[in-house]
């Protein structure tokens, strides 16, 4: 059983809470999400570059850059997307408005058709249309959330979301890196491909525990994409340079 209720008592004034812990979970997503990208990416180019290049020095300087260009790109890229959804959804919840204050009557029979579809009667439908237009404010929440499919709050945090994919990037970077500070090349890429897969079934673990999945089986499924990562790298990174006459 994936999922259990809590024994606490249930009070229904904890709807007011529920926005605000899901805007959590979501920050949750955001340094996952990170984390992982942080792990794969800079652990294919440590084991390609040392599969090329026995030489540290060279493995160091190609994971440090990949880790800062890396965590700058998905820190930007997530800002962008972020701040394009905030104002695809301002941009709709601003037209819906104008329709409300235009158009009151052809909103209200919108929203009469909506609640026919979900199964009420017409006149049942009309009575709660009704009602709801007393409120301007919960007419126009309603009809945001019924016609549009969102929430009438503009989603996301761009910055915010930003931040936590950059720094979750980079402090997961370095767990592939570390190694070729203090051991020899071909020991230090056995050990940063297990520091890693360690890292990644850690994060299959939290993601699981985020989104109520099976732990082993989520652990397991994201270990074993580091690992074919790994060693697809590492392979890369012996063969390439032969066939390209570098080495």
């Amino acid at each position: 059983m994936l999922f259990q209720f809590s024994k606490k008592p249930h009070r229904p004034e904890h709807i007011f809470e529920e926005k605000g812990r899901i805007g959590r979970l979501s920050q949750i997503r955001e340094l996952v999400l990170g984390a992982q990208d942080g792990l794969l990416v800079p652990l294919g180019v440590v084991s390609s570059v040392a599969g090329a290049f026995s030489n540290n020095n060279i493995v160091i300087v190609a994971g440090i850059a990949e880790a800062l260009a890396g965590g700058l790109s998905m820190a930007t890229g997530v800002f962008l997307s972020s701040q394009a959804q905030r104002q695809v959804h301002i941009l709709e919840i601003e037209k819906e408005k104008e329709a409300i204050n235009t158009y009151p009557e052809d909103e209200r029979e919108e929203l009469v058709l909506v609640f026919e579809k979900e199964g009420l009667a017409r006149n049942d439908a009309e009575t709660v249309v009704k009602k709801i237009a007393t409120s301007p404010k919960s007419f126009f929440t309603t009809m945001i959330q019924k016609e549009l499919g969102i929430d009438p709050e503009p989603p996301g945090a761009p910055m915010k979301d930003a931040l936590y994919v950059g720094f979750s990037y980079l402090v997961a970077a370095a767990i592939p890196i570390f190694p070729y500070f203090f051991m020899q090349p071909q020991q230090a890429l056995i050990w940063s491909i297990l520091f890693t897969l360690i890292a990644l079934f850690v994060i299959g673990i939290l993601k699981a525990t985020v989104a109520g999945l099976p732990l082993l089986k989520s652990g397991v499924q994201v270990l074993l994409i580091g690992a074919l990562s790994g060693i697809g790298g590492y392979v890369l990174g012996s063969y390439l340079p032969h066939l390209l006459g570098i080495k």
